[in-house]
């Protein structure tokens, strides 16, 4: 009787879980896969993109959904840091670190087209530093919380 009881909490428990997941990776997935469509055109300029994006895409949706099934544990926030570490140095790895460089053959001749996107880099960079520090408070606050309700 008591392992039955244990067995439908269990499943309570985990099934709204399993569908959240479902849904935070639709919602991850479908962005990537249109983008990637949209870019597929100029795959020629930039070959690295989509191979990195798989498996950008693949340890992004594993944190994603390890960090639902660990929610309401102090987990939840690692992995919220290492997701948005993840995050990080897939912008800095595929901005080349804010500097792109392309040559391009037209008519014979070929075109060299450098772009600076250091300042839209930085801009990421410290968009993923704030999702860092916000997870980290929150890990704070959480085991003060746990302190505090075992002290009473």
């Amino acid at each position: 009787m008591v392992e039955k009881r244990n067995t439908k909490a269990f499943v309570e428990k985990i099934v709204p879980r399993v569908f959240k997941a479902a849904l935070l990776v639709t919602l991850v997935y479908l962005p990537v896969y249109f983008l990637s469509a949209l870019v597929h055109p100029l795959e020629s300029f930039f070959p690295w993109y989509e191979p990195l994006t798989n498996i950008f895409t693949i340890v992004f949706t594993i944190l994603l959904v390890v960090g639902v099934f660990v929610s309401g544990t102090i987990y939840q926030y690692v992995l919220g840091v290492a997701r948005t570490l993840v995050l990080m140095l897939f912008f800095i790895y595929v901005l080349n670190g804010g500097i792109i460089a392309l040559a391009m053959p037209i008519e014979g001749a070929t075109v060299s087209i450098v772009i600076d996107l250091r300042v839209i880099l930085a801009m990421l960079v410290l968009v993923c530093l704030l999702g860092i520090g916000k997870n980290v408070v929150h890990a704070i606050d959480f085991v003060s919380a746990k302190v505090e309700t075992e002290e009473l």
